[in-house]
């Protein structure tokens, strides 16, 4: 739908990933130490973009020493082997509308009117970018890490926005089918 990822087929433009979305934005000073948040380590996030926000937890408690992310930002695990497998996902029903979880996650924050969240998980979520993603990985003893400068630097042609978000409804549509056949398979058994 898009073309080959880091080429130009379609004629929209090359540029980066980094000018497409904000990469592991800082978290707001105003939040309330009250406020109930969603805490996400890294067993949370399956490899097929689902996100389990079910862990509630004051604000205070994870505010330090967590990455921290919001309501629609995409998460990227960095590390090894969760980046291979393809650990990730939109970030959706946060409660709060925020989150906060495992420093082992990249977040891609998309940019309100030029990306839309479906369209940079599934990017980051295609075999040729992990494969390019590994080949970077920086690190010592097992513990090898993508930089967030090969998110940054990473090429792509940016598609308009209408038909990213055309893109999100496509994707949204599939995850239902999924789900009831998975529901349906189950009764069935």
């Amino acid at each position: 739908m898009f073309g080959e990822l880091g080429k130009d087929e379609k004629g929209w433009g090359l540029t980066t990933l980094g000018e497409c979305c904000v990469l592991n934005p800082k978290r707001p000073r105003n939040i309330d130490d009250n406020l109930m948040v969603s805490f996400v380590p890294m067993p949370s996030v399956s490899e097929d973009g689902h996100i389990d926000c079910s862990d509630i937890r004051p604000y205070k408690e994870v505010k330090k020493g967590f990455t921290y992310f919001a309501e629609n930002d995409v998460l990227f695990a960095k590390i090894t082997p969760c980046m291979e497998n393809g650990k990730g996902a939109v970030a959706e029903g946060l409660e709060g509308k925020i989150g906060s979880g495992s420093t082992e996650f990249h977040v891609l924050r998309p940019i309100i009117g030029k990306s839309n969240p479906y369209w940079l998980y599934i990017l980051t979520m295609f075999k040729s970018f992990r494969v390019e993603a590994r080949k970077v990985m920086t690190g010592t003893g097992g513990q090898l890490r993508v930089p967030v400068s090969f998110l940054n630097e990473y090429p792509i042609s940016l598609p308009p926005i209408e038909l990213q978000n055309e893109f999100e409804t496509i994707v949204r549509q599939s995850d239902k089918s999924k789900y009831i056949c998975n529901v349906t398979r189950r009764l069935l058994c």
